[in-house]
């Protein structure tokens, strides 16, 4: 069985390296349909995966000194950290409060359903949508803040909204977009499993089996990159539509199984 959860942890990084989407969106309902895991446990097991995913991808990036628009992703970085905080904090409230964790899963998976169809929508036509080059660093900096509040309380990294908001907001390709997406959820994730530790720790939560995942995470992280950087845009639009409809099916399954 623990090979499986490595089978999933690279196969979703390597699709979320390559697309920008950090393969959170991937791990997280495939780990609530295969596991017994509680909420918060699926959550950081999907948020550390996808971050040493992004670790590996961001030290390719550079090393390879790849197109980055430095100025925007960092500030949207910054925000996001703030924002990873926040989403933590919002998942550990409702924890403490007792509510029911199959019901905050359900709320979970129809709000990533609804993002998830909003940025298929997009992506479908979004040579039809004009686009923008958004310089305030405020408003930069707000974007940040909910791409990161909303990624990590999904726990999902944020990736497809993250590329959905860069193609928008800063005219980027979506080859572009995928590898300033990676950036974010490097200090989006980064910062939500900083705050667990510096809070509740992580002796509640069942991570035997995280360091095969970070292992298939390495993996995605590297595979995920040479994809990126050999495909075409075609190619990268069609496997990203592709794996956003099939999250959204797997979403909708989660909730009535």
């Amino acid at each position: 069985m623990e090979i499986l959860y490595f089978i999933v942890a690279a196969f979703s990084t390597i699709i979320g390296s390559s697309v920008g989407l950090g393969g959170g969106v991937i791990i997280k309902p495939v780990l609530e349909t295969l596991s017994d895991y509680s909420l918060p446990t699926v959550n950081l097991l999907s948020s550390s995966t996808i971050f040493v995913m992004s670790i590996v991808t961001v030290f390719y990036q550079l090393k390879k000194k790849d197109k980055i628009n430095l100025k925007n992703t960092i500030v949207v970085a910054l925000g996001s950290i703030i924002g990873g905080v926040i989403g933590q904090n919002i998942m550990d409230i409702i924890a403490k409060k007792g509510i029911n964790m199959g019901i905050v899963s359900n709320i979970q998976n129809i709000i990533l359903i609804v993002i998830l169809i909003i940025v298929f929508i997009y992506m479908k036509n979004k040579d039809n949508i004009k686009t923008h080059n958004i310089n305030n660093i405020v408003l930069i900096g707000c974007l940040g803040i909910f791409l990161g509040s909303i990624s990590a309380f999904l726990g999902i990294g944020g990736g497809p909204l993250n590329v959905a908001a860069f193609t928008i907001l800063f005219s980027m390709s979506t080859n572009e977009a995928a590898r300033n997406s990676i950036i974010v959820i490097f200090f989006s994730q980064g910062s939500k499993i900083l705050s667990v530790a510096l809070t509740t720790g992580f002796s509640s939560y069942k991570l035997e089996i995280l360091p095969l995942m970070m292992a298939g995470g390495v993996i995605g992280g590297i595979v995920g990159y040479r994809i990126n950087k050999s495909v075409s845009e075609k190619n990268i639009i069609t496997i990203f539509d592709t794996v956003l409809i099939s999250i959204v099916l797997l979403n909708v399954y989660n909730i009535f199984k």
